[in-house]
């Protein structure tokens, strides 16, 4: 699951960096290349993963949840009202 790779420098991490949260991301924490927190385009980089990834990347995650969450609460209760009305 990890990103290690070797080359002739040795080992190094493959990271995808969000220049707006100043976050370097595994692979796996990005949605196609954007960055979870705020979906600007990340920049792949041989760096180390950011310290706070794993906890961001949960954060992001339970975020997104939620407002689905939300929305799907919104547009049942639109829809109940509007059939009511109807």
């Amino acid at each position: 699951m990890s990103a290690l790779h070797t080359s002739s420098k040795g080992a190094h991490m493959s990271s995808f960096y969000c220049s707006e949260c100043d976050v370097n991301w595994w692979p796996h924490q990005t949605d196609h290349g954007r960055c979870p927190m705020c979906g600007e385009d990340t920049v792949p980089r041989e760096e180390l993963v950011s310290g706070d990834a794993d906890i961001l990347s949960r954060i992001a995650r339970d975020e997104a949840a939620k407002c689905d969450a939300y929305a799907s609460f919104e547009l049942y209760f639109d829809e109940r009202d509007q059939d009511h009305a109807a």
